[in-house]
């Protein structure tokens, strides 16, 4: 077909056709996947049918529009009275977690409000943390991720302790309590920065800034204290289902947490943060943050912590500690590119900011060694997993999905 017999379709047009949305459009376009031409409107930009027609057939970068307005779930569906996610942002127990965060409620008395005990922050204040096992400390020394430490921890809790630990036991929370607060000295023990700040007005904040290497700070541990509360829970996430599985099989409250912990560890879940601090990294080889988008978008159709199937205008999580970020007022340039990372996504492909971008945020805000976003996230979502992990217990009966076999017969 010749260049004047070449049929095309205005931007409207093309994205029907394609059954996408326009952002997803200029996405294409960006890539090279598809060409744009001036229209003969010269104010918008037209696409060649054949080449439309071209994407759709391939396997490369389309999607229905089916599955572009419904994203597929994988994985039971269970009832629960946790956590309710809304387009306005997420609910504990029926109360908006976005406005706990913003009117500074402790984390600690989140922590007690997901687990429905009515404790007060006098018990945290009282609770002492668990006695760190001596390896624990050479494993720090020798840069052993985080993560991987809490594991450790964890087992050696379990081994360690006397009484096996039953979700549905009388002190599980007092168990709980200890945990959490041993959580958040570990990341200081390779510095001997091993103290709980019980007096604090954040306990488990402050003892985390402390940990992490930022020193004694009401400010900085305001900040941290946000993340904690927004963090402590997401409804059924893959970790908080994994958790929710060894439940239902009547394992201890320990081997709930390494089932949680060890799903939480992978690069699509918990280490997200790091990708998007990674992202940041590598965008600083280029001038300006459009040169780089256009180099990333070459070579891959995601961008690190952008995009959620969960809320149709963006993540409210995103937007908070975006804005506690900017408002602590650090000149760290990590987070001035990250901020310029944000407006230029947004603005080029209509991709908005996830919970991960504002992990980032606050770890370069913050001045906090590259990772803490994970870390920070890790120590309280563990309150998240506790509750799942009791409340499945309570329902009784075990998760056994069904498989549907595909397989030669």
């Amino acid at each position: 077909m010749s260049e004047e017999e070449e049929k095309y379709y205005t931007g409207a047009q093309a994205a029907e056709f394609l059954g996408v949305k326009s952002a997803t459009l200029y996405a294409y376009a960006s890539r090279g996947l598809i060409e744009s031409v001036p229209a003969q409107s010269g104010r918008e930009r037209a696409y060649r049918v054949s080449d439309l027609i071209k994407l759709r057939q391939s396997s490369r970068g389309f999607k229905s529009q089916k599955d572009q307005e419904a994203p597929t779930w994988t994985g039971p569906v269970i009832k629960s009275a946790i956590t309710e996610i809304t387009n306005d942002g997420h609910r504990y127990r029926g109360q908006s977690a976005l406005d706990l965060a913003k009117q500074q409620q402790a984390f600690e008395l989140v922590a007690e409000l997901l687990w429905d005990t009515g404790a007060t922050l006098d018990e945290w204040r009282e609770t002492k943390p668990l006695a760190l096992p001596k390896y624990l400390k050479s494993l720090a020394s020798a840069e052993v991720d985080y993560l991987d430490l809490l594991k450790v921890l964890i087992s050696s809790s379990e081994i360690s302790d006397a009484v096996t630990r039953k979700l549905l036991s009388d002190d599980i929370f007092g168990t709980a309590r200890r945990l959490i607060i041993t959580m958040a000295i570990t990341p200081g023990i390779n510095e001997n920065r091993d103290e709980y700040f019980s007096d604090a007005h954040f306990p488990i904040a402050q003892t985390l800034i402390s940990a992490l290497g930022a020193g004694r700070s009401r400010e900085k541990a305001t900040v941290v204290n946000t993340a904690l509360v927004l963090c402590a829970d997401h409804e059924l996430n893959a970790s908080a289902l994994a958790a929710r599985v060894a439940a239902s099989c009547d394992a201890s409250l320990y081997s709930c947490l390494l089932s949680a912990v060890g799903t939480f560890s992978g690069s699509l879940h918990g280490l997200a943060s790091r990708r998007t601090e990674n992202t940041v990294s590598n965008s600083m080889k280029f001038k300006s943050t459009s040169a780089w988008l256009k180099d990333h978008l070459k070579h891959s159709e995601k961008i690190p912590g952008f995009g959620t199937e969960l809320y149709d205008d963006g993540d409210p999580r995103a937007k908070v500690l975006l804005e506690a970020a900017e408002s602590f007022g650090s000149k760290n340039p990590n987070l001035k590119r990250l901020v310029e990372i944000v407006e230029c996504v947004e603005e080029q492909i209509g991709s908005k900011p996830n919970l991960d971008i504002g992990l980032a945020a606050i770890t370069y805000a913050l001045s906090l060694p590259p990772g803490s976003g994970s870390t920070i996230f890790a120590v309280s979502r563990t309150a998240g997993w506790i509750t799942h992990a009791i409340e499945q217990r309570a329902y009784g009966g075990v998760i056994r999905p069904r498989a549907k076999y595909i397989g030669k017969t």
